[in-house]
């Protein structure tokens, strides 16, 4: 198992407590006393990736609808609220 050593995003100290799960992805919190940084996610979503705006709209014009292009990118539907 290799195991990564977990970074603040704000203050990239390494002095982190677990803050739970949201919707199966760990929650991190920053122990550093003036780093300001509530809580996050070490992974991101599969909808900040490059290249799934083209797929979504490569998808769109093939008359997929938006339950499907979320089940096959495996991306949220709130997501589409953007577009």
């Amino acid at each position: 198992m290799i195991m990564t050593p977990v970074k603040c995003p704000k203050c990239s100290e390494t002095s982190m407590s677990k803050n739970g799960t949201e919707k199966g992805k760990q929650r991190y919190i920053c122990n550093t006393k003036n780093c300001g940084m509530k809580s996050f996610m070490l992974d991101t979503y599969n909808s900040c990736e490059p290249g799934i705006n083209e797929k979504i709209v490569a998808m769109t014009a093939n008359s997929s609808e938006i339950n499907d292009i979320s089940r096959v990118l495996e991306i949220s539907e709130e997501m589409f609220h953007v577009f």
